[in-house]
């Protein structure tokens, strides 16, 4: 074989071309979101089948959870966060762009399984209002809300089937534990790029939630009479079905 031959002979070997910078941040990224798989995450979540033993609602994937330790006793706490007076304070406590104008449950005066919670907002566009379904209400162990609505992205810019699950736990000397878990998925490829900064936000939500409800029961706590719901404190007993004999 001579050198012109063997040179084309080289130029017909497939050779992988250089991939652009961009092209390779893109597909990190994506690499990235591919190993971070449902199931891995799944391992280290404990809470989608607390709520599902308590709701049919499917919780999406699980995206982290902070806790706050709560001066107030553990009823307070139940009566506060099942109350419609101050959620939209608490929830909206990391949006400073808007102001939360009050909220409330469409059936009922407090937070049952089967209820909307309705937010109001007022944002530089103008009045804006969510829906979250109440989709856990197990006295005084837990709360779960799932948005419903926020065509105003509110809460869920960039993400889908986003909830909150509160858990409550007492400890020594009048003290709360609350815990926030979050689950939410991308709502488009591009979006599940950004996953890593949707993320940190949602954790910054969490944290934010926690430390404006731990401002407000601890004040609750300290007050003699304070203005919340009287509501059971307990889970209501479970059905009991008896069976009839049979018609002679």
């Amino acid at each position: 074989m001579n050198w012109a031959e063997d040179r084309r002979n080289r130029q017909n070997v497939p050779y992988p071309r250089r991939m652009s910078h961009s092209r390779r941040v893109i597909a990190a990224a994506f690499a990235s979101v591919s190993l971070l798989s449902p199931l891995a995450r799944a391992e280290q979540d404990p809470w989608s089948a607390r709520v599902r033993a308590l709701s049919d609602a499917p919780l999406a994937t699980f995206q982290g959870v902070d806790c706050v330790s709560i001066h107030a006793p553990r009823d307070i706490v139940w009566r506060l966060l099942v109350a419609p007076e101050y959620a939209a304070t608490w929830f909206f406590a990391d949006s400073p762009n808007l102001k939360a104008r009050g909220a409330r449950y469409k059936k009922g005066p407090t937070a049952e399984k089967g209820d909307v919670l309705s937010l109001e907002a007022t944002t530089r566009e103008g009045p804006r209002h969510l829906d979250l379904s109440v989709i856990v209400a197990a006295p005084p162990d837990m709360l779960s809300f799932l948005v419903r609505s926020d065509d105003a992205d509110l809460l869920d810019k960039g993400i889908e089937r986003l909830s909150f699950t509160f858990a409550l736990e007492s400890l020594p000397n009048g003290v709360t534990d609350l815990t926030l878990a979050s689950h939410y998925d991308s709502n488009s490829p591009f979006s599940a790029i950004l996953s890593p900064a949707a993320a940190r936000h949602q954790r910054d939500r969490r944290k934010a939630i926690l430390e404006m409800f731990r401002l407000i029961a601890e004040e609750a706590a300290r007050q003699k009479y304070p203005p919340l719901h009287e509501v059971p404190l307990t889970a209501p007993p479970l059905p009991v079905y008896k069976t009839l004999p049979p018609r002679k």
